[in-house]
């Protein structure tokens, strides 16, 4: 039995709706790879991110004991100055003393 022209022409409707199915499924698996894709990217970077930023902080604990410690060393190295300069303050006026009871014994 010969087709005709109008089943000739249903069948290429037909054959065009499936290519336009297939390629709008090709499509949407190909959007599905990238949105995928970008995610990977996207949960990589915040890894990355959040990595980093926790590194950073246990960074700055480390720097602010590190400062800490060296605040304390400092004041107590300022402490011992401020001792050392107490006892040549007093030293000094202990020898001005003195030399002051040499000159008033040499001057009478």
């Amino acid at each position: 039995m010969p087709m005709n022209e109008s089943h000739i022409q249903e069948i290429l409707e037909l054959e065009r709706q499936k290519l336009a199915i297939q390629v709008a499924a090709a499509e949407v698996m190909m959007d599905d790879k990238i949105r995928a894709s970008e995610r990977r990217v996207i949960d990589a970077v915040t890894g990355a991110i959040t990595n980093a930023v926790v590194e950073l902080k246990s960074d700055n604990m480390d720097l602010k004991a590190e400062l800490k410690s060296v605040r304390n060393e400092l004041k107590g190295e300022i402490g011992d100055v401020r001792n050392e300069i107490r006892d040549v303050r007093n030293e000094l006026k202990a020898d001005i003393l003195r030399l002051e009871e040499k000159i008033d014994n040499h001057a009478h």
